[in-house]
């Protein structure tokens, strides 16, 4: 398949609307106009980093910009798509899929003005909650960029210092770790299963769940060496 195969589908779609189309004005693909109103259409068999700067580039002389690409056989409407969806937004690029064979064009997605402010508006919980958890952790223990691979959460950090007090001082009850900022309720909850119940309210470690922080070691005697005074 060729770009210009992408074409026909295109021009029929804008004529049907109303406008004049014609294909390589300059160095635009295709261009249509209606009333004084400039669509720029970028051809391309596939998606890429080069389509999406080539259509930002045509927002510079186009009042509306739009990519298009040929119609794929099976949309899978996933997390890929939404967040291909989502930086067309951001773009302010519209979308069509040209079913070539056909030699028809859908709009997928409208070129339309985004509203930065308005959606982060929309996400301010979300926002809260990172700057909760930035805001608790206390030390930089993982390697940006990771993936299948243990995170060190602010959570995680917290039931270590757990593990660090309990080695100090044997036992320990929730007020205990109330004074290291920890959540009383991390010895009940035991997300980890690392603690046990030895008596009402106070807590020890579980021995036999030892192997499971063993790679923490470093940071754990770190705590420890921190509650010396407590």
């Amino acid at each position: 398949m060729k770009e210009t195969d992408i074409y026909e589908g295109v021009r029929k779609y804008f004529e049907e609307r109303g406008f004049t189309v014609r294909a390589e004005v300059k160095d635009m693909d295709v261009c249509a106009v209606r009333e004084g109103l400039l669509v720029g259409i970028e051809l391309k068999r596939n998606f890429s980093s080069d389509l999406l700067i080539q259509g930002a580039m045509r927002q510079k002389v186009c009042d509306l910009v739009y990519i298009a690409v040929p119609k794929p056989k099976r949309i899978r409407k996933d997390r890929a798509f939404n967040s291909m969806l989502y930086l067309l937004r951001r773009l302010e690029l519209g979308l069509l899929y040209v079913d070539v064979e056909a030699g028809e064009a859908t709009e997928v997605l409208e070129p339309t003005f985004y509203e930065l402010d308005k959606a982060r508006r929309t996400m301010l919980k979300k926002r809260a909650a990172l700057l909760k958890e930035f805001g608790r952790r206390t030390i930089s223990a993982n390697t940006g960029g990771s993936s299948k691979k243990k995170l060190l959460t602010a959570y995680r950090e917290e039931s270590l210092k757990a593990v660090a007090y309990l080695r100090k001082n044997g036992t320990a009850a929730p007020k205990d770790l109330k004074a290291l900022g920890i959540k009383t309720g991390l010895l009940r909850d035991n997300f980890y299963g690392w603690f046990i119940r030895v008596d009402r309210g106070v807590y020890a470690l579980d021995e036999k769940k030892a192997h499971d922080y063993k790679e923490y070691e470093e940071h754990i005697e770190r705590f420890r060496t921190e509650f010396s005074d407590i």
